[in-house]
């Protein structure tokens, strides 16, 4: 893997953490309302707070299995060619049925790290 692949899959692995870390670990806080335009009181409904929580978890184990993709495995390149059209599929499905900028905000990043593994 390039240099230039390995800083794009890792700055990836980085907002799939970030994305985990306001879906679980500060689930309710202001920022995680602002980010997803979500108000503090839904937020802290238990539904959605499971919910979100649920969700976080996967976002976790895709930024891990990029850092792991971009660090340690032998095969990174098919690796996280695997997780990044994955988050690519999630973010074109929540812009087309939520807000066409989580096409922009979630899949800019993975796009070009995919990019980077075809063409470096």
């Amino acid at each position: 893997m390039s240099i230039i692949s390995q800083v794009l899959v890792t700055l990836s692995a980085a907002l799939c953490l970030f994305i985990f870390y306001l879906e679980t670990l500060a689930t309710t806080s202001d920022r995680t309302s602002k980010v997803f335009s979500i108000s503090k009181e839904v937020l802290e409904a238990k539904a959605m707070n499971v919910l979100m929580k649920n969700q976080g978890v996967y976002n976790g184990f895709i930024g891990l299995a990029l850092l792991y993709a971009a660090f340690f495995s032998p095969n990174g390149r098919e690796v996280a060619a695997v997780f990044l059209v994955n988050i690519l599929v999630a973010a074109a499905y929540g812009g087309a049925t939520s807000s066409p900028s989580i096409l922009m905000k979630q899949g800019t990043l993975p796009f070009l790290a995919l990019l980077s593994l075809l063409f470096f």
